[in-house]
């Protein structure tokens, strides 16, 4: 298993953004969806998770500081996507990623 974690500050986050994000990586990575939740509070943060077949993909926005919490968490060898996966990734905010892959 590997397990790709990122924290960012970004602004004027929305919810289908990431969405659409999540939704590349899985085209990326050959994943199977099983669920999308979500939860969007009155403040306008949210959190979105996707139930893969072979993990999952979350997401935390803290709107009251702009922070951003994600979680790729899969079977597949992300390291050999990085340069892909940040790309994707980029579209959310215009900092490099500063994540951490961690091998199970």
């Amino acid at each position: 298993m590997n397990h790709l974690l990122v924290d960012t500050h970004t602004e004027g986050l929305s919810i289908k953004k990431v969405e659409n994000v999540f939704d590349e990586i899985v085209a990326l990575l050959n994943l199977k969806v099983l669920k999308k939740e979500n939860y969007i509070f009155d403040n306008g943060g949210f959190t979105l998770f996707f139930l893969l077949a072979e993990s999952h993909l979350s997401a935390h926005y803290r709107i009251e500081d702009d922070y951003l919490a994600l979680d790729v968490y899969s079977c597949r060898n992300l390291t050999s996507y990085m340069r892909d996966l940040e790309g994707i990734l980029s579209k959310l905010w215009k900092i490099k990623i500063k994540g951490v892959i961690r091998k199970l």
